[in-house]
């Protein structure tokens, strides 16, 4: 008799734990659930920020090469334009240049050529 009232007593404990595990279950299943929702709002929201920053970045990057190609341009213009100056006569050059020109031309005169 008190093997049968043992084998009750221990079945009766087991479908308890068996209904407690369920619930327990249950209630770990829904707050599982809960917290992927809020993971994935919040990664929801990192994402998009992240979307917006990398269009951010290639419209910086466009722009930048922009100024990188004005550069370049302005830098072989730079080259050439000291390369043109090099070939130009030096102001004062000129004017001592002038000068002599004029004496000659006044000594054409007076010789009377």
């Amino acid at each position: 008799m008190e093997d049968k009232t043992f084998k009750k007593l221990l079945d009766d404990q087991t479908k308890h734990i068996n209904e407690n595990l369920t619930t327990q279950t249950v209630e770990m299943q829904r707050h599982q659930k809960m917290l992927l929702e809020e993971f994935d709002s919040r990664l929801k929201i990192i994402v998009e920020v992240q979307v917006d920053h990398t269009k951010k970045f290639n419209e910086i990057f466009k722009k930048l090469d922009a100024i990188m190609e004005m550069t370049a341009l302005n830098t072989e213009n730079i080259e050439m334009i000291k390369g043109m100056l090099k070939r130009k006569v030096d102001y004062e050059e000129y004017e001592k240049l002038e000068k002599r020109v004029l004496v000659l031309e006044k000594k054409l005169r007076m010789t009377g050529v």
